[in-house]
């Protein structure tokens, strides 16, 4: 794909997770909005950091990108990566809260919810997945070189 391609990529997905992460310090400082539950934002501040800095590493890979210095296609891959290290991360989170509620169940707790449990790190992985299958071979290509 061209490199434009990857530029607005990086850019949107830096975007999404930025605005995402100041959606959870928001709603960490100031308390649930009823608007933001439709995203699933749990104003989780450590979650919100984590979204800070991939959306960070991945606006930044774009900036660089655009100005042709030959670092930001690396800073868009490891941004990509990031999304989708973290994706897994949270879907083990989600694995292993089904089997303590399966197995691990007491009398009278709540009925365990996927959506309880589900983060914006999880679903804006998706999007993370579909660049690193877009250029995946190129990216452990050049992750093998360095």
């Amino acid at each position: 794909m061209s490199d434009g391609t990857k530029i607005i990529f990086g850019a949107v997905l830096g975007a999404l997770y930025v605005g995402t992460a100041i959606l959870q310090f928001i709603w960490a400082i100031f308390g649930p909005l009823a608007d933001l539950e439709v995203l699933l934002i749990s104003g989780d501040v450590f979650s919100g950091f984590v979204l800070l800095v991939i959306g960070a590493v991945l606006l930044t890979g774009a900036r660089k990108f655009s100005t042709d210095t030959g670092e930001g296609v690396s800073f868009i891959y490891v941004g990509i990566f990031l999304s989708v290290l973290f994706g897994l991360v949270a879907l083990c989170s989600l694995g292993a809260g089904a089997l303590e509620a399966t197995f691990f169940a007491e009398e009278g707790e709540e009925v365990w919810s996927v959506m309880d449990v589900a983060t914006p790190l999880l679903y804006l992985a998706v999007i993370g997945v579909s660049g690193f299958l877009a250029w995946g071979r190129e990216f452990l290509r050049r992750f093998s070189l360095a």
